[in-house]
């Protein structure tokens, strides 16, 4: 399956936890485009897995089948650790479906947690966790 991340007209929400300064965020920011495609890779790589998403069955989640393609950032949360030291990311997204009337809804929520020792170095993905909408 592609995907395909969608502006949902909705602004992601931003936390900051733990003293993550504004210079830090502005620092993050500017390699926005460097954890999208962190995410989008981690996202594809999970709704492809079949293990992990289904192609049909009753009672399994998440179907690959219901799934459009098309995803969305929710929010966003920036914390400091001590221990390791460094910055967590949680970016949660939501993964939509199609509704019987054609519209979409949100189907399918996974959260991608990255990880850098500093605000230069590679993220390292911490995991990525899924739940129903």
């Amino acid at each position: 399956m592609n995907l395909k991340l969608i502006e949902s007209g909705i602004e992601p929400n931003i936390e900051f936890y733990d003293g993550i300064s504004l210079k830090q965020y502005q620092d993050l920011s500017k390699r926005w485009n460097e954890i999208l495609l962190i995410v989008h890779k981690e996202i594809l790589n999970y709704v492809n897995d079949d293990n992990l998403c289904f192609d049909s069955g009753e009672d399994i989640f998440p179907l690959r089948s219901e799934l459009t393609g098309n995803y969305y950032i929710d929010s966003i949360s920036y914390i400091k650790h001590v221990n390791p030291i460094g910055i967590q990311i949680m970016i949660k997204t939501r993964l939509t479906k199609t509704l019987q009337n054609g519209k979409e809804d949100d189907y399918l929520e996974l959260d991608v947690t990255l990880f850098t020792s500093f605000i230069n170095h590679n993220f390292e993905v911490w995991g990525i966790d899924s739940s129903s909408i």
